[in-house]
């Protein structure tokens, strides 16, 4: 006898997204995930492959959990953007390995009203002044602890960066937020994405 009870196609698909769940997820969801994909790749046609790969994933592998479907399109669509530019991103590991953050706040990721508040801030941002003002590796940091609510660590291995150089584009990140938040000339250039 098994220790554990495997599900019945029944309660399996009962509690899993379906492919049509699926596809509506990331149709209802686009705006934002074009958004974070192109946050990632700087590039439109890269994140447009991006999102569809993502798709094609979450359609091919394993369903998620129809509770957890929001979430897991997100990031599997950061995932999907991280790897069309993992060689961009792994390049600018050199430049902030050696970076040395002195603000304990950098570490905070605040709780789910602070995140929100600072992902709409991103989303608002100027995005063409965004990618020419922060690298590859900042803004997949960026998104990644703003998104995804991911830990310097879990960056890490994500991005497949060392952990100093998280740590260091993520100060450089909070730190061109902040400047952005205090001048707010940036925000407004681009419409809000729901």
């Amino acid at each position: 006898m098994s220790w554990f009870q495997s599900s019945t196609p029944e309660e399996y698909a009962r509690n899993h997204a379906s492919a049509s769940d699926i596809v509506a997820c990331f149709n209802a969801e686009n705006a934002l995930l074009g958004k974070l994909a192109f946050l990632i790749t700087g590039d439109q046609r890269t994140a447009d492959q991006a999102l569809a790969r993502a798709c094609d994933t979450t359609l091919h592998r394993n369903t998620p959990f129809r509770d957890w479907l929001s979430e897991w399109v997100k990031t599997t669509t950061i995932s999907s953007a991280i790897f069309q530019r993992a060689q961009a991103i792994r390049i600018c590991e050199p430049h902030y390995m050696t970076r040395r953050c002195t603000h304990a706040g950098h570490l905070w990721q605040g709780d789910a009203e602070e995140r929100a508040t600072t992902l709409r801030q991103i989303l608002e941002a100027d995005t063409q002044r965004l990618i020419e003002e922060l690298d590859p590796l900042c803004r997949a940091v960026m998104v990644l602890r703003v998104a995804v609510r991911s830990s310097i660590q879990d960056c890490a291995l994500r991005l497949n960066v060392c952990r100093a150089a998280v740590l260091g584009a993520n100060c450089h990140v909070m730190t061109w937020l902040q400047r952005c938040a205090e001048q707010r000339p940036i925000l407004g250039a681009n419409p809000p994405v729901s």
